[in-house]
Formats: C-alpha cells, structure tokens, sequence
C-alpha cells in the first residue's frame, strides 16, 4: 500500500488528550496525530511537522477553541525550547496530568493501585531550578555566542536572554555570559556549562576543549569579580573541575524545617528545586514514622539528603552510595551537622560483587532513592534485609512501576501509599514517592 502523503497545508483538528509527552492526542483523516502545543478539550489550527523523527506530529498555528485549563506562558521561548512543555497548561492541571501518569503506570505494570494516593507534591513554580546544563554555541550569523537550552526536538541552542525556571543568579547572568565568551580566544572550544547554585552563592562550571590562555584566565576573573558567580575550570573530564581561583570553594544550601545544612560542590548531585526537597523529605519521614531505636538504610544516598534528617529520628542510619566522593561529602555533612549516629560506605550497587559488599545488619526500614534506571539487583537483596517499611522514591516513574510489581508480587510487600512529587514544574518530568510494608505493619497515615 502506497503511503499516503501528507499535506503542508494547514487544517483544524480537536484534541482529545495529553500524551506522556504533553502532546496534544488527536484523530486526523483516520490516524493517530500528536500535535506540539495544544491541549485536551481544545480545536487548534495546525500543520504537519515533516522529517522521519517527526512522523505523525503537529504543531499548533493557532488556538481556535482554548481549554478552561490554558494559560499564558510567561517566557517568549516556549514552545521551541527543550526546558519546559507545560508552562501553557494550569498548575492544577500539571498536577493531575503526572498524578494520572503515575498511577497509570502502576497499575499497566503490576495491576497495582496504593492503598492511599498522597496528593501530589508541589513548591516553587518559577526561578526553581538550582542546577542546569547549558550549550554554548558560536553563531557567527547572530554575531555572538549563545548560551542556554537546546532547541526542542534539534541541536540547535536557544536565543535566550532570561530563563524563568533557572535560579535568579543564574537566569540573570545569560546576557553577561553570552557577552564574556564572546572575548574569549577559546570562545569556539567552550561547548557546555554546569550551572550549580546554593543558597548564597551561584557556580559555574566552563568545560573547554583547549587550554585556556592567560588573557582568558584574566577576563574570567574579572567576570568572576563583578557578578559574585564563583567559576570553575573542567579541561577534561569530571575529576578535572577546579576553582578558576582559591579560596573558599563549596557551595551550601540548608533545610531550615530540620535546622540542617549541607556542603556540596558544583558538580555533585543535589535535588533540583530546593523548596520541594524541603517538602520531599518531611512526607518521606511522615511516612516512615520512625521510632527512636530504628536501623534504617538509606540507599543511593548521595551525599546524605535523607540519611541526615533519617538519622535525627532513628537510632542508627547507614547510607550506602557509588560514588566515593559524595560518601565523602556525606560523612563530611554528617560531621559537619553534630549528628553520630550516621554512617556511610562506599557500595556500587549495580557491580557484580553487590552481594559480597551487601551489609550484614538487619534493618527497621529502607529508604532507596535509585537513578532512573531503577532499583535492579537490590531489590532481594532489600527483601533480605527483614525490613519492614520500605519508601522508594522515583525519578521515573516507569521503573518504580516495575520494580513495585517485583516488590509485591516476588518480595512480599504491599503498596500502602504513593504519589507524584512536581519537582521540576512546567515539565513532563514526574518525581514520585511509594511506601511499600510487609502485611500486618502499620505506618502513620498509610
């Protein structure tokens, strides 16, 4: 059968829902169309977007019928930017859409529904994002270099002047950024910067292809100077970051609801939007419900975001965690905060000897924050430890579907609760929390 061809002609079409994208689900001549931009409920005027990776897509010309639920979207870039994809739809909205997404996903993957759904998390809105990636491109066509986002679906690096979900330092900084690389001799040779803010001091890391020269050192320095941004050289890979200058290098943030704070370097792992950490946490300890004697394990913990407030609630807290530079950072915040009864090792826990470095104590409960890819072989190796109570939390909601099905149906536990957490608001991007319990254990309001 001839494929049939598709017309550059604009044409009207309805929308009947949102894909997991943020897409606008629509029927057109009898096949399945995704249109970019448009949302359920509404008739927009669209055209075919046209390209192999494209096929069956749509972006909207022109509203003709809006949704209650649209809004504006505050930044001129949306829609071509990669950051966001929502920032049209109502926060009410973006809440119920990766609510649906999540417990969707739970009961496709293991017919799982939570004895209670949590209402969903949400913080700040806006200005949220404390860390980024951003291109550097040199444009010679624009006549300077752009630093921002990649274009949606493409290469390509935004034109952007401000950003409305960077941190405030950072967003503010775009225009004087764009300008320093453009003096710089190895203005062609900075492909990225990792953008890193703390509570009282911004960070960016310049990854350059070249050695820079001492005129570039200089100019860097004196950025460095009249914005307060603390700048850091990378020549090479990520063992290679160091501080442009000395002095005082780490960055800081605190979680005022436990009287605690952290020390953290640019290129650690730190949650994205500080105001919902602060939330994430307290319904993670709300949920666990610890008593003072409690061994609980604290798995994929970084640099002791949760083991530390863990550990003023329990009798002992072990964090386990890859990387051995954040158990470092970890024991360091632990020392640095009073708290004793915290320990931290370094475990792979996807290598092959994971069993052989397995701890040999027994645990009260278990706190696992895994990568997207999941929790994989410690999912057993959890079951064996006796543990109660156990409380995932999720960067993607797809490998928390599976692995709740291997929890409940091969290990024995039950799904008491769960729900989306909105860390990264205006985006598709769904965090989530579970709270799983071996049958007859009761928790605080699951």
């Amino acid at each position: 059968m001839a494929r049939r061809r598709v017309s550059p002609d604009p044409f009207e079409v309805q929308i009947d829902a949102l894909d997991r994208q943020g897409r606008g689900r629509a029927a057109y001549q009898d096949r399945a169309l995704l249109v970019h931009g448009a949302l359920p409920g509404e008739t927009v005027r669209a055209k075919h977007l046209f390209g192999r990776r494209f096929r069956g897509q749509a972006e909207t010309l022109e509203v003709l019928h809006a949704a209650p639920e649209r809004v504006t979207a505050p930044c001129p870039s949306f829609g071509a930017c990669s950051a966001c994809s929502l920032q049209h739809l109502a926060e009410t909205e973006q809440l119920a859409f990766k609510q649906k997404h999540l417990l969707d996903l739970l009961q496709e993957s293991g017919g799982l529904r939570p004895e209670r759904v949590l209402a969903p998390l949400s913080g700040a809105r806006w200005s949220y994002r404390r860390k980024a990636r951003l291109s550097v491109r040199d444009v010679p066509a624009k006549g300077r270099i752009l630093v921002g986002f990649r274009e949606r679906d493409a290469r390509f690096v935004m034109d952007m002047q401000t950003c409305h979900t960077l941190a405030a330092p950072i967003a503010a900084a775009l225009p004087e950024l764009s300008t320093l690389l453009g003096t710089l001799d190895a203005r062609s040779q900075i492909p990225q910067l990792e953008a890193s803010c703390g509570d009282d001091q911004a960070a960016l890391v310049l990854r350059h292809m070249e050695p820079l020269s001492a005129a570039d050192k200089e100019r860097l320095e004196c950025f460095q100077a009249d914005t307060g941004l603390r700048l850091y050289l990378q020549p090479k890979g990520p063992d290679t970051v160091h501080p442009l200058t000395s002095g005082p290098s780490q960055l800081r943030y605190a979680l005022p609801a436990f009287d605690l704070e952290f020390r953290f370097e640019p290129l650690d792992f730190v949650q994205v939007n500080g105001s919902m950490n602060e939330l994430m946490i307290q319904q993670a300890l709300d949920l666990l419900a610890l008593e003072p004697e409690d061994r609980v394990l604290d798995l994929f913990c970084g640099l002791g975001n949760f083991t530390l407030p863990l550990a003023q609630q329990a009798g002992s807290v072990l964090g386990l965690e890859g990387s051995e530079d954040l158990v470092a950072r970890g024991l360091e915040n632990a020392r640095h905060n009073g708290l004793e009864q915290v320990a931290f090792r370094a475990v792979d826990l996807y290598g092959e000897q994971l069993r052989d470095q397995w701890p040999s104590e027994t645990f009260d409960a278990v706190l696992l924050d895994p990568p997207r890819s999941g929790a994989g072989a410690v999912l057993p190796l959890i079951a064996a430890t006796g543990a109660s109570k156990l409380l995932y939390v999720s960067c993607n909601p797809e490998t928390l579907a599976s692995d709740a099905a291997l929890l409940v149906r091969e290990h024995g536990y039950q799904l008491r609760a769960a729900g989306a957490m909105d860390m990264f608001p205006q985006t598709t991007h769904i965090e989530a929390m579970a709270l799983f319990t071996r049958p007859g254990e009761t928790t605080n309001g699951a």
